[in-house]
């Protein structure tokens, strides 16, 4: 049995989703492979804010992406979690932070602890306990580099999904990506 591997890759579409997926397969397929992408100027992209978790900041890291030039060049801003107005009721506000709250302690998780203290008459919100909450809420954060204090600071952005495409394409095409209008 003969192995056949592919030689050609073909993206139909562009915006951020094509031009994430050629800028990550030409960074990890190098030059094994032919990646082209076709899209269309006339069709174009949406033009709308991009709100993303953390996961992204490893995709960014793993294209050697620099964080202050991409933020500058997509109009970027950081984040500590998303927020969802009337979430259940009308007026009702949450902030789904992408940290932990609070501190495990030996094997018992942290939320038991809140529990158990709101059983004993404790009116303490579970926010309180949350770094990423009270950062968020007093517009209070910057990217430190990996501190012990702030172990688990995990952030996301908010960007311009065109601006964003636009860079990725600029990544793609210079790792080699052939575009197709």
């Amino acid at each position: 049995m003969t192995k056949q591997f592919i030689k050609r890759v073909v993206i139909v579409g562009g915006g951020t989703a094509g031009w994430m997926t050629a800028a990550l397969l030409s960074k990890a397929l190098r030059h094994d492979v032919q990646i082209e992408l076709i899209e269309s100027e006339e069709i174009g992209t949406v033009g709308v804010g991009e709100a993303t978790i953390p996961q992204i900041a490893l995709f960014n890291k793993y294209l050697q992406i620099d964080d202050n030039d991409f933020i500058a060049k997509t109009n970027g801003s950081l984040k500590l979690g998303i927020e969802f107005v009337n979430w259940g009721t009308q007026g009702n506000r949450y902030i789904h932070t992408f940290g932990t709250i609070g501190r495990d302690l030996e094997l018992i998780d942290f939320h038991h602890y809140w529990l158990r203290a709101r059983e004993m008459g404790m009116d303490v919100s579970l926010w309180d306990y949350s770094v990423h909450y009270r950062a968020a809420i007093s517009n209070k954060f910057d990217r430190l580099g990996p501190t012990p204090e702030l172990a688990g600071m995990g952030y996301a952005y908010h960007f311009d999904a065109a601006l964003y495409a636009r860079y990725l394409r600029n990544i793609a095409e210079k790792n080699g990506v052939i575009r197709t209008e």
